[in-house]
């Protein structure tokens, strides 16, 4: 114990054991630390990026829950702490962590102190590097963690091969990911031997490395700052290292840089910038208010004297001020109005030129605040709050469920509302306007949260499923019940817990389909599923509930049985598909594998002893009725039949002790869906659908049929929805593909080609809340084709 706050902690720190037992496990970080620091022309093995370098290793194990990301973060933080506040006497001059792991898909926005932890470090000196995803994905769509956090003091980094291309599964992204380096399939330490390291963990060391070794460079004024202002030094060499890169045409338009880590550039900027004169660092507008704010700076040991000037952004004539100490505090400004200032520097006799302008917007504006946020969500509650605005007399915060159309307002003069009487597991929408004065701001972007309460399966924090290649061979579809998804590629994996889950009933055995999709030959699959019984977040070795011991390379039909003690309620299930072999449901290292993962919700309600009617179908499908059949039940007391429209959430229930029914009063031209149980008298059974129901459109002429093949894919839908059919006869000159809400309301509208044969239609539902909605294809007088779509999150 040497009094830094840890016990046994001399080769490091294990958050898992509180000590310093490191070296146990995988070859991970011993992988990382061989291109970070492995020692150069000693002839023995591999060179890292530096020849000289301490490493402080803290073992967590990958572990992405915050309470165990702020330990294992704080180690190396409270010790470069130390070393600032003592002057070097104690701590550890830390100026660079490396991160080679995070969460595939995390949001920055569920994750604030994660995030803010980067800020705190960077504060004290400490700039982070990070790995992006090993997925062909953009984090700005899909998420990931810690990679789109926004903070000056991250480097985010994807994976380029010996090609300099990027790697086709390391994710990417034009505001988050900032550069690429070299990472496939590098040459590096592995425990006690040597051997190929690859991925974005391997790329991103590179770039650890040289942030490492910009600090160790022959510039006296850089360790100045580094003393003086370790936030500024930090900030420094970040821009080094972004201003240093190679341009690069595989990373164009999907990276901040455009380009890839070139090391010799950065060290040489370097050396360019050190001077003995250094201009003051830390130069920030603070307390900036409608009519005066301070700006502030950090001045270092050469500097002997600074002036300030500024003026309207854009203006010709500046304001002077010269010999000014900080904070210089500016007064008579005007409000809501941009202003720029520049600073000059004296050091003796030596005298730098201005600095480049740097800009403010003083307050006043009426404008929404950016930073809108949900502080606190329950099930039937939530508190949305808001930094306040000097302009507003009060503020108006609007919300709705996502999917309608109506806004729910309340009017207050705080900057804090709690929301109540919302309903569970539901998708919100919310905005704030302003008052000022009597005129209105614009609307603030609609924001969305989501009430808890829907258990398990969208909620419980179950393992990441690995990193899989999908771009080849896929998962097309999952048939269980009542559940049926047709999908294409998702990147490795699919989330799919926004559908209708299934009901599955204890002690019940239930078929299950699953198909491969290939892109273009096909190979052999091999598929397992698990369902997650105990509600646990855990996919156990007892719930593989589907193992065929071979590989398909068509459909595999299979059944899965639903234990007797399962507990009831909304619950996970796991579809894996990999390549020729059989796989675990949570990530295995060892680079990516091909295949892919989907995950459903399912829901586990009690055993009825009540059998499900077979063989449901229709038969003399007319205008305005339909006649329904079904196999007979032994032991039935009867059957309940239900049917709707498409567009509608309301049921319309009927009863028979007959295996037939005739459904009257339908509508032409419209598409219903019908489902049917069995009534055992003391119970029923759950219901089975969705069985389609087209009626056919009535004119004073018999018509033709207009269109064929009618199809919408993917369904379930992220991005962009394509509907496809053929044209067997001209319709009329208004031919749109229409998308409605539940309740009827045309949301998108698009005119259709009106010529023959295959056509296609694709729209835009990236902004789309997620849900339920009808695609339909109409004509001005009549409805040729419709059907459901799901939007799922993106």
């Amino acid at each position: 114990d040497d009094l830094n706050g840890y016990v046994d902690d001399y080769r490091g720190w294990n958050i898992l054991q509180d000590d310093d037992e490191i070296d146990t496990g995988g070859t991970h970080g011993s992988s990382v630390s061989g291109i970070i620091g492995a020692v150069g022309n000693n002839g023995i093995g591999v060179s890292g990026v530096n020849w000289a370098v301490k490493i402080m290793m803290v073992k967590n194990n990958f572990n992405t829950n915050e309470a165990a990301i702020i330990e294992a973060y704080s180690y190396p933080l409270i010790q470069r702490m130390r070393y600032n506040a003592s002057n070097g006497a104690e701590g550890a001059f830390v100026v660079t962590t490396n991160n080679s792991w995070g969460l595939d898909n995390g949001l920055a926005e569920e994750a604030p102190i994660w995030c803010g932890l980067y800020d705190s470090l960077g504060v004290h000196g400490i700039l982070s590097c990070a790995a992006t995803a090993n997925k062909n994905l953009d984090v700005e769509v899909s998420g990931d963690l810690p990679t789109t956090c926004p903070s000056d003091y991250l480097l985010c980094v994807t994976n380029m091969d010996r090609f300099d291309e990027k790697v086709t599964n390391a994710g990417y992204g034009d505001i988050s990911i900032d550069l690429g380096a070299y990472g496939e399939n590098v040459y590096t330490i592995t425990r006690n031997s040597y051997g190929l390291f690859k991925g974005t963990s391997s790329a991103t060391p590179h770039v650890t490395g040289a942030v490492a070794l910009m600090y160790s460079a022959p510039c006296p004024t850089l360790m100045a700052i580094a003393k003086s202002d370790p936030q500024a030094a930090a900030l420094l060499v970040r821009q080094y290292i972004l201003d240093g890169v190679t341009p690069n045409e595989s990373l164009e338009g999907i990276t901040v840089t455009e380009g890839r880590l070139n090391v010799y550039n950065s060290m040489y900027l370097l050396m360019s910038g050190c001077q003995d004169c250094q201009p003051p660092t830390s130069v920030n507008p603070k307390n900036v208010l409608d009519t005066t704010a301070d700006i502030t700076w950090i001045a270092n040991d050469s500097i002997t004297r600074i002036d300030l000037r500024y003026r309207l952004a854009g203006a010709v004539d500046w304001t002077e001020a010269t010999n000014v100490q900080s904070p210089y505090k500016l007064t008579d400004l005007l409000a809501c109005t941009e202003y720029e200032f520049q600073i000059k520097s004296y050091c003796g006799e030596e005298v730098l030129d201005y600095s480049g302008s740097r800009f403010f917007k003083t307050d006043g504006c009426c404008e929404a605040p950016v930073a809108i946020l949900t502080d606190f969500i329950g099930e039937t509650s939530a508190i949305i709050k808001w930094p306040s605005v000097l302009a507003a007399e009060n503020y108006i915060l609007r919300f709705r469920e996502s999917g309608t159309a109506s806004w729910n307002e309340i009017t207050t003069t705080l900057t804090t509302i709690p929301l109540s009487g919302l309903k569970i597991c539901t998708m919100y929408d919310y905005q704030l306007v302003l008052n000022c004065s009597g005129e209105h701001s614009a609307a603030s972007p609609i924001l969305t949260f989501h009430t808890i309460g829907c258990g398990v399966c969208r909620e419980g924090d179950y393992c990441d499923p690995g990193s899989y290649d999908a771009s080849g061979e896929w998962i097309a579809g999952v048939k269980i019940s009542t559940l049926n998804n047709e999908s294409g590629s998702d990147s490795g994996f699919g989330i799919f817990t926004d559908l209708e889950a299934p009901l599955l009933e204890q002690g019940d055995t239930y078929d299950i389909l699953l198909k491969p999709g290939f892109l273009e030959q096909s190979f052999g699959e091999y598929f397992r599923v698990w369902i997650d019984f105990n509600q646990d977040a855990i996919f156990a070795n007892d719930e593989l509930v589907l193992d065929p011991g071979m590989t398909v390379k068509d459909s595999l039909s299979g059944q899965i049985s639903i234990p007797a003690a399962a507990l009831t309620g909304n619950t996970r299930m796991r579809v894996v598909m990999r390549f020729q072999q059989a796989v675990s449901p949570c990530a295995q290292f060892g680079g990516n594998v091909f295949g892919e993962v989907e995950d459903y919700c399912v829901e586990i309600v009690e055993a009825t002893n009540c059998e499900l009617p077979a063989s449901f179908d229709t038969v003399n499908v007319g205008a305005t009725e339909s006649q329904l059949i079904w196999n007979a039940v032994a032991g039935a007391a009867g059957y309940n039949v239900r049917y709707r429209r498409l567009s509608s959430f309301n049921w319309y229930n009927l009863t028979t002790t007959d295996t037939t029914i005739t459904i009257k009063g339908l509508s032409p031209c419209v598409s219903y869906e019908a489902q049917i149980r069995t009534d055992c008298g003391a119970t029923q059974s759950i219901y089975l659908g969705n069985l389609p129901i087209n009626t056919p459109c009535v004119n004073d002429v018999q018509d033709r049929e207009t269109v064929s093949s009618w199809s919408i894919f993917p369904n379930p839908v992220r991005d962009e929805l394509s509907v496809r059919w053929e044209q067997l006869q001209l319709a009329g000159t208004d031919v749109r593909i229409q998308l409605l809400s539940p309740s009827g309301q045309i949301l998108m509208s698009q005119h259709a080609l009106s010529g023959l044969g295959q056509q296609v239609v694709r729209l835009n539902t990236a902004e789309l809340p997620t849900g339920l909605y009808i695609i339909r294809m109409v004509d001005g007088h009549r409805v040729l084709a419709t059907d459901k779509v799901v939007k799922v999150r993106r």
